[in-house]
C-alpha cells in the first residue's frame, strides 16, 4: 500500500501537476485551500502534507499547526515562492518538518525530503514504542 500524500495549493496546475509527478509512489489527494485540506485531514490518516504557504483564508503555516494537533499527525513540509531564510526558520518553529522553495522545486528533491523526514517519523514513532 502507497503511503498517502496530500498536495495544497490554491494554483491548479502546481496541484496537478505534483500529482502526476507523484502518483506512481504515492496514493495522491489535493485540496484547494486549508479548509478542504482540513476536513480531509480529519478524515484520513496522511502520511505527509505537503502545503503551499499562501493559501485563501489560512495560510500553510495555520494549516500545518492544526494538522501537528491531530491524533496522528502528518508530516509536514510548507512549500512556497516566497522563500526566504527566515520562513524557513520560522515555519520550522511552527511546526514544519520541512521547507521546500517552489521557483526550484525538483521532484527528486521533493522524493529525498519525503524519505528523509518519513524515515526519522518511522524512527521516532518506533522509538516511543508507537511503531
Amino acid at each position: 500500500m502507497k503511503p498517502m500524500l496530500l498536495i495544497v495549493d490554491d494554483e491548479k496546475p502546481t496541484r496537478e501537476g505534483l500529482r502526476a509527478a507523484l502518483e506512481d509512489q504515492y496514493d495522491v489527494w489535493v485540496a484547494e485551500d486549508a479548509k478542504s485540506a482540513m476536513a480531509l485531514l480529519e478524515e484520513q490518516h496522511f502520511a505527509v502534507l505537503l502545503t503551499d504557504f499562501r493559501l485563501p483564508q489560512e495560510d500553510g503555516m495555520k494549516l500545518i499547526a492544526r494538522a501537528k494537533s491531530l491524533p496522528k499527525p502528518p508530516i509536514c513540509i510548507l512549500m512556497t515562492a516566497y522563500g526566504s531564510e527566515e520562513l524557513a526558520v520560522d515555519a520550522m518553529k511552527r511546526g514544519a518538518d520541512d521547507y521546500i522553495a517552489k521557483g526550484r522545486l525538483q521532484i527528486d528533491e521533493l522524493e529525498m525530503k519525503f524519505r528523509h523526514v518519513y524515515g526519522l517519523s518511522a524512527q521516532d514513532r518506533l522509538a516511543k514504542g508507537r511503531g
